[in-house]
């Protein structure tokens, strides 16, 4: 017993560094190898952690092919013994993620970071939620958890300009993975599966509602001026409010802390320290008349409720007094 707690703890701990190996180089955008790079570690960090999983609730020979003792079986394998349902969520975005593996040594380009991100991204939050769930393990005890977050290259090539770099082939190959992607992505609204990216732009006349700023010349030559940076709505919101609370919830729960953050208590936090009017918390979409939660949100709430797990009931107390 001993011999196998020790064997479960030595592949946790290559499991977690694999994990974050693959994090670190898809972050540093002067890597031109970090789509592969991070495919290869996060796979592996997955293999790790379900073989463990399978050895703690199994044993250690569940992880060897019965007619080959000496062999461990693949992350394939582990998968469809743990993930049994074919339609879960965890279990369809690994296999996205492993056919993205298997595909790397010969069809990969630049350009299919925005494709594979929507996916990278949910699986990163997939990890961190199934180490604690199995062992307990809260991997943003020392980390914040926002180093959860990728980020993406928007210098991308339009498809005209993919045609002509890297041809007909990759071309076909390359659309067609998109449009599988796209299919999947509007068929399957789940943020387990995918944490959907997409670029939407439009003009608006209040300065302050404006993330792109240019201004019109009168010489068609130089009709735009971009005098900012763009920033991607949906990379830097990624979450729907309902989202937002299950991940705070979980994060909570990993301190040992039980709330029920329903809408109604979330407002309460939101309207007490004016975050829906902050853009480094919400972005609102006129069209759709929704808010979506950045990162910082989550990180800001999962610790103004670990600092005081009260809070909720102090701001209704306020509220009380002051009606």
């Amino acid at each position: 017993m001993e011999e196998t707690d020790s064997l479960i703890s030595r592949m946790l701990e290559k499991s977690q560094e694999a994990f974050l190996l693959a994090i670190e180089i898809y972050n540093k955008p002067t890597i031109k190898y970090r789509l592969e790079g991070f495919s290869f570690f996060i796979c592996n960090a997955w293999e790790l952690l379900l073989k463990s999983y399978m050895i703690k609730t199994i044993d250690v020979s569940a992880i060897y092919y019965k007619d080959k003792p000496d062999r461990t079986i693949a992350l394939s394998d582990c998968i469809r013994k743990i993930f049994s349902n074919e339609k879960d969520p965890v279990r369809k975005n690994l296999e996205i993620i492993i056919g993205l593996r298997n595909t790397s040594t010969h069809f990969i380009i630049r350009e299919m970071e925005k494709i594979y991100l929507p996916f990278l991204q949910a699986n990163t939050l997939n990890y961190s939620q199934k180490l604690y769930d199995f062992f307990n393990i809260d991997i943003t005890k020392n980390i914040d958890t926002s180093f959860l977050s990728l980020v993406t290259n928007n210098a991308d090539l339009n498809d005209t300009e993919i045609l002509g770099t890297y041809g007909n082939e990759i071309f076909n190959m390359y659309s067609k993975l998109r449009n599988e992607t796209t299919n999947l992505l509007e068929n399957e609204n789940n943020n387990k599966l995918a944490i959907n990216v997409n670029l939407n732009l439009k003009v608006v006349k209040n300065e302050k509602d404006a993330q792109v700023k240019f201004s019109i010349a009168q010489n068609a030559e130089e009709a735009i001026y971009i005098v900012d940076k763009i920033k991607d709505i949906n990379i830097t919101y990624p979450y729907s409010q309902a989202n937002a609370r299950e991940i705070i919830m979980k994060n909570l729960k990993r301190k040992n802390i039980e709330l029920n953050l329903h809408q109604t208590n979330f407002n309460l936090i939101c309207a007490k320290y004016g975050l829906k009017n902050n853009q480094d918390y919400f972005y609102y979409h006129e069209l759709s008349k929704r808010y979506t939660c950045s990162q910082k949100l989550i990180d800001f709430t999962t610790k103004l409720l670990i600092d005081n797990p009260n809070l909720i009931e102090e701001i209704k107390a306020e509220n009380k007094k002051m009606s």
